[in-house]
């Protein structure tokens, strides 16, 4: 990263004043310009998709998408943990730092909320509902919020799967995948390898993706059924978990509301099923 910076700032007198708009960017926000699309990156610089891509090939790339693998294998090496404690530190000193922050929560929930595709959400609630099996896959921070979104579908359905990886189990999974099958991917900056690996072939298996992520051009992007993005603003991933959750909570009702009466028995029977096997565990 540092020498593609010393570059753009060697060429950057020489640059026309729209492309030097892009290259500020570059230097200002890569991350943003890692996850958006030349359009989006050109809009934002107040000029026209066809300037960044001169701009690329100024820089020495043979396109945009060689810039932004480029800013991807620098930026997914950084943490976004640096992100998220230089905002904690700026309200640290605050007379009134929970309400601040968890105001901050709710704007971000509303900001979420506002990019959801209605008619999207709709279809993506109705193949949840059909699938005879789901299976949720995420690694890292996104492992935390897959095992809670199995959990939560677990007690409202049966057949769902959030899988090990280990061998047996990861070939068994292929073995009971069908069509009907349905895969919810949740794939978060870093964007873990093993498990957009382990998605892609179950798609090629024929299941259904449905994929979670913070960025149009994330990997997954080139093979998932639908694609969710929940990012509005350069967020890191601890800060944007918590809407992930929400978003998760929400197609989880969503679903449910396909068949409430079949939700109402599932639901009866999973608490059947805890009250007279499980819950003597901790008697």
């Amino acid at each position: 990263m540092e020498s593609l910076v010393c570059y753009i700032e060697e060429v950057f007198p020489t640059l026309s004043k729209s492309q030097q708009r892009v290259a500020k960017l570059i230097l200002d926000d890569a991350q943003f310009v890692m996850m958006h699309s030349a359009s989006e990156i050109g809009k934002r610089a107040e000029t026209s998709e066809t300037t960044v891509i001169r701009l690329c090939y100024t820089l020495g790339f043979s396109g945009f998408t060689e810039l932004q693998n480029k800013l991807r294998r620098t930026l997914v090496a950084q943490s976004s943990l640096g992100s998220y404690v230089a905002r904690a530190e700026e309200d640290v000193d605050t007379d009134h730092f929970v309400k601040n922050e968890m105001t901050e929560f709710t704007r971000q929930l509303v900001d979420l909320a506002s990019t959801i595709d209605e008619e999207s959400f709709s279809t993506a609630t109705k193949k949840l509902h059909e699938a005879k099996q789901i299976v949720v896959i995420g690694e890292g921070a996104s492992r935390i919020v897959a095992e809670w979104f199995g959990l939560t579908l677990s007690m409202l359905r049966p057949d769902v799967v959030v899988p090990s990886t280990d061998s047996v189990a990861l070939i068994n999974l292929y073995r009971q995948t069908t069509p009907d099958t349905v895969v919810v991917l949740i794939s978060m900056h870093r964007y873990y390898k093993e498990p957009i690996d382990i998605t892609r072939h179950l798609k090629d298996l024929g299941a259904t993706i449905l994929t979670i992520s913070d960025s149009k051009v994330a990997p997954a992007a080139e093979f998932t059924d639908q694609l969710f993005i929940l990012n509005t603003r350069q967020q890191s991933t601890i800060e944007l978990i918590p809407g992930v959750i929400a978003f998760l909570n929400t197609l989880a009702s969503g679903m449910m509301r396909h068949d409430p009466p079949y939700y109402k028995k599932q639901r009866e029977q999973f608490e059947d099923m805890h009250r007279r096997y499980i819950h003597t565990r901790w008697s």
